[in-house]
């Protein structure tokens, strides 16, 4: 739930806004319209240097590294013409950031440690989900976890977090951030396979439909049976 002062989010259960102190009233008149946005489709964004801050426990800006004074943000509703629109989830890791579509990803570097690792010269990369074959999964401990996205043809670091760091389809990030990690990683996954299944539904119903075809030029005998079972076969991966 949000603060009707400040407008800051609070636990479903507080009683108290924990950032202003004012007393959470929960509007019950049913006769009331209002609007509800939530947390993950407002900007929030630093004053410093504008970046939006998404990770809402975030005591620093992940780009520029200014010191945030939440009680000095005031969220705003989503831009549906801002380069933002579209975003179902981003997260902003150690050395990038990365913005999560529905049938894409967008890896960005962007901050002090992203340029560190990655140059000036590193623009953003976009990958397409059905390009990404498996996903490999670090938490952050004592050291940065990890999480990178294997593609075809392509060579994923297998020589620990050093050389991922480097890797330009990896993005680092601290322990702070391992729940919002695994939600991220997790919420890649399901639209993998579902984007995979819907593929193969598909393609299950275009092989029905050659099936179907050339069954009905063997009946119109233009092709002999021997044929047809072949074709067939072929069309099923036997």
């Amino acid at each position: 739930m949000f603060c009707n002062k400040c407008g800051k989010p609070n636990p479903d259960d507080s009683i108290f806004c924990q950032h202003c102190g004012k007393k959470v009233v929960i509007q019950n008149n049913q006769n009331q319209k209002t609007q509800t946005i939530p947390s993950t489709q407002l900007n929030y964004h630093c004053p410093s240097c504008g970046t939006r801050i998404s990770n809402l426990k975030a005591r620093f800006c992940p780009k520029c590294l200014v010191l945030i004074n939440w009680d000095s943000i005031k969220p705003l509703p989503p831009d549906p013409f801002s380069k933002t629109a579209g975003i179902i989830m981003d997260f902003y890791g150690s050395n990038g950031q990365i913005e999560l579509y529905k049938d894409k990803l967008v890896i960005r570097r962007e901050g002090f440690l992203a340029v560190l690792s990655h140059g000036f010269t590193k623009g953003d990369k976009t990958i397409y989900l059905n390009q990404i074959t498996g996903i490999q999964f670090r938490q952050a401990g004592l050291i940065v976890g990890y999480i990178q996205f294997t593609l075809p043809g392509g060579i994923e670091s297998k020589k620990g977090v050093i050389n991922a760091a480097y890797d330009e389809n990896t993005v680092t990030f601290e322990r702070s951030q391992n729940e919002d990690a695994i939600r991220l990683k997790e919420k890649i996954e399901e639209l993998v396979q579902k984007m995979r299944l819907n593929t193969g539904g598909g393609q299950a119903a275009s092989n029905a439909d050659e099936i179907r075809k050339f069954k009905q030029l063997l009946d119109d005998g233009i092709i002999s049976r021997d044929d047809f079972e072949r074709k067939k076969k072929e069309l099923l991966g036997l």
